[in-house]
């Protein structure tokens, strides 16, 4: 197996990897609100998954540390937009 293919197998193991991550959050959201589907729910999963995706990409990024910063303020008006969405959003209620 040459460098190419071993680092295709990395991407695509991380993907899944990432990927599990994400439906394993829905699931134990899922658990916990009794299999309750509603946009509340999907408004945690996204708030929750996407912290998990941003802390992985400045974990993974080369980038500098100014547009790590700029990404990050995004992310934290992102981030505050979704959790005004969910604040009578209660995991054991």
């Amino acid at each position: 197996m040459n460098e190419n293919q071993k680092s295709l197998v990395v991407h695509y193991l991380t993907e899944f990897t990432i990927g599990s991550i994400g439906l394993g959050i829905l699931a134990i959201l899922l658990w916990f609100r009794e299999f309750q589907i509603s946009f509340q729910l999907f408004s945690a999963w996204i708030f929750i998954f996407n912290g998990v995706l941003f802390a992985y990409w400045v974990w993974k990024s080369e980038t500098k540390v100014w547009e790590k910063s700029i990404a990050g303020i995004y992310f934290i008006l992102i981030e505050i937009i979704i959790a005004s969405t969910i604040t009578s959003f209660s995991l054991f209620t």
